[in-house]
């Protein structure tokens, strides 16, 4: 690129460009010209006539075309082509655009000649250094000279590898003995030609040079021979791309019109539900869309945009990061911009958005779709699980006010072991070892606590101690247990259907598996009238059992079976379901989540009958006591409440040894 520096007024520098313009076009060399001088103004711009398109019309679309769409949208009516700015200037232009805009056109033009802007701004310079070579005019008089040489030494103090070629545009002073230029090797080879007002009127009304005078001419080609214009190499433009798709913007625009053209070519594949086959399929077509555009991107952008793109159509768009990180336990997605993620216990706000709510909306029908499931302004909320074990909850408008929701709690692949917890601090070996003690002599156990303490993840571990010789059965909502034994039956429930059938309850579950002659029945979590069921259960030889409610404390985990209890619609005295479920729970772990974000088991109770109906007591074995604050974290220690329940003292007539040191 051949940039003409300031120095002469605006129209002798659009001459000398046309000139040159037309030089070239007069031997079949493809050229354009880059007027960045001033945005369009005035009478300056009528010379260009209807040769002129304007750069803010290419940005917008330049993310999505290749250099032979580029020239074919600038090939001109007339000999001169140029490319101006309509309404900013160069430096109001962000310039990687700018520069990505320049490398595009060098891929198609042999010669650039791009008019400067009259400024010292960066984007100014940055221009230069992207230039080959600075042509300098200047007329034949002391000031004009003078501004020449401070130009030229400006830019070499600045750009010492850029050739500058000084153009002197009258004949009427010899310069090369003055002392302006004594001792300056810059200007001992000035280019001397005769300029007039003649010549460019002819310029631009015929395109031709041959009424020029002829030192025009000859300086022109003088002025071309002496700079020869590089090839930009393949490396440069993929680093030039490279800076321009890392702008988020630009990036965004071309991954959104690719999206819309993919979505296009996927209609056919709608009914298929095998995310592995999606993705393989929207790869190739992706691959197809920008062979047929054309479209070049640097592998860092390429493998962004693939992705990406996989994950839309075949995915869950954004989210499948989230999804993958295994430090995301629960993802909360309030709509297309306010996405939340739980990490290590605490909320954090992510910077993820969707691009607009529809795009949320087709993830969470590519959710329920894979589990047969629909979701629409008649039944605009569903639970579902994804084929990984994740619980899925969707609410969508009308319900939700503000937009579509999505809350995904992540299924853990790795089971904490015992060992484990006792690592992270969960809990301490006595409480492990006195849980171990309990599931081994049957005893019917509770998991309490709050949303997100991890009910479910302690309730996999303590079924880790139940025997293998024992046959399971597991009842969920959503399925989220990994039993580790082998004899193991998994029940899950189904809501009902668009129609309002076919819906099998937790409660239905749990009758049924009476029938399937079980030695435990495990259920996920009790939250109405299944469990009278599960007392039931537990009171007629499936001792040993085990399920979770929400609850903030052993106690109000005792009032909550109540509750749950009445819900079921049987009409019993309150003193006798209190009776009832005093007789079958044995052990209350309760969990509590602390401000830290920490999980532990912060106590562990057992529950006694009394000697008349409804009269009980719940008694804490183990508990964890709090201590200060220190560096954001919660302190305290695990101690024993110094009580021994009564099976433990008689473990031993049942075969089992325990470790009363555990107590103290």
């Amino acid at each position: 690129m051949l940039a003409i520096a300031p120095g002469t007024d605006l129209l002798k520098r659009a001459v000398i460009a046309g000139g040159l313009s037309s030089v070239c076009s007069n031997n079949n060399i493809d050229n354009i010209i880059l007027d960045f001088s001033v945005p369009q103004t005035g009478i300056y711009w009528t010379m260009y006539k209807s040769n002129i398109k304007y750069v803010e019309d290419i940005l917008p679309v330049l993310s999505s075309i290749n250099s032979k769409m580029l020239k074919n949208f600038l090939s001109p009516i007339g000999a001169n082509l140029v490319l101006g700015l309509k309404s900013k200037r160069a430096d109001e232009i962000n310039f990687d655009r700018l520069s990505y805009l320049i490398d595009v056109l060098a891929g198609s033009y042999k010669q650039i000649f791009l008019i400067m802007p009259d400024d010292n701004s960066p984007a100014s310079f940055d221009l230069l250094k992207k230039s080959k070579a600075v042509l300098l005019p200047f007329m034949s008089d002391l000031m004009s000279a003078r501004n020449a040489v401070y130009l030229s030494e400006t830019y070499i103090s600045k750009l010492n590898s850029i050739d500058i070629i000084p153009l002197q545009l009258d004949l009427g002073f010899d310069f090369h003995t003055d002392k302006v230029f004594a001792g300056r090797q810059t200007f001992q080879s000035i280019i001397s030609v005769d300029f007039s007002d003649a010549v460019s009127k002819q310029l631009f009304s015929e395109n031709s040079y041959r009424n020029a005078p002829k030192s025009f001419t000859q300086g022109l080609e003088k002025i071309l021979n002496s700079f020869e214009e590089k090839e930009i190499s393949q490396a440069q433009i993929d680093e030039s791309a490279d800076t321009y798709f890392k702008d988020e913007e630009t990036y965004r625009d071309l991954a959104n019109k690719i999206y819309v053209l993919l979505v296009e070519a996927m209609k056919n594949y709608t009914d298929e539900t095998d995310t592995l086959v999606l993705k393989q399929t929207a790869t190739a077509k992706i691959e197809e869309i920008l062979k047929r555009l054309d479209l070049k991107l640097p592998k860092k952008i390429s493998d962004r945009l693939f992705k990406e793109l996989r994950d839309n159509v075949a995915g869950l768009g954004i989210l499948e990061d989230l999804i993958d990180d295994p430090q995301v336990t629960e993802i909360m997605v309030n709509g297309p911009d306010s996405i939340y993620m739980e990490k290590a216990g605490k909320l954090s706000r992510s910077e993820l958005v969707f691009p607009d709510e529809r795009r949320l909306l087709t993830v969470i029908d590519r959710i329920v779709a894979q589990i047969g499931r629909h979701i629409d302004e008649a039944s605009p909320i569903v639970d579902a699980r994804l084929k990984d074990g994740s619980r899925v909850n969707a609410v969508i408008r009308p319900i939700a006010l503000n937009g579509a929701t999505l809350t995904i709690r992540k299924f853990l692949k790795n089971i904490h072991s015992a060992d484990k917890l006792v690592d992270i601090g969960t809990m301490s070996n006595p409480m492990v070892e006195f849980l171990k003690t309990a599931v081994k002599l049957r005893k019917n156990i509770i998991i309490s606590g709050g949303t997100g303490t991890g009910k479910t993840t302690l309730l996999n571990t303590v079924s880790s101690f139940i025997p293998e010789t024992e046959r399971l059965i597991t009842i969920e909502d959503s399925a989220e247990l990994q039993l580790q034994q082998h004899h193991v039956i998994r029940l899950e429930a189904r809501p009902k259907s668009t129609e309002g059938t076919g819906e099998i309850s937790i409660r239905r579950l749990v009758v049924n598996s009476l029938r399937m002659r079980p030695d435990r029945i495990i259920v996920g979590e009790c939250r109405s009238g299944e469990a009278l069921d599960m007392l039931q259960a537990m009171n007629t030889g499936h001792e040993g059992s085990m399920t979770t409610v929400h609850a903030n404390s052993e106690k109000d985990a005792f009032s909550r079976l109540v509750t749950m209890v009445l819900m079921s619609g049987a009409e019993l005295p309150e003193k006798s379901i209190v009776s009832q479920i005093a007789s079958a729970i044995h052990v209350i772990v309760q969990l509590t989540r602390y401000f830290d974000g920490t999980r532990k088991v912060s106590s562990i109770s057992v529950v006694n009958n009394g000697d008349s109906e409804g009269d009980y007591e719940v008694k804490k074995v183990f508990q964890f006591e709090l201590g200060g604050i220190e560096n954001g974290r919660q302190l305290g220690q695990f101690k024993s409440a110094g009580y021994i329940p009564a099976f433990i003292k008689t473990a031993s007539t049942r075969g089992i040894n325990v470790d009363m040191e555990i107590f103290k």
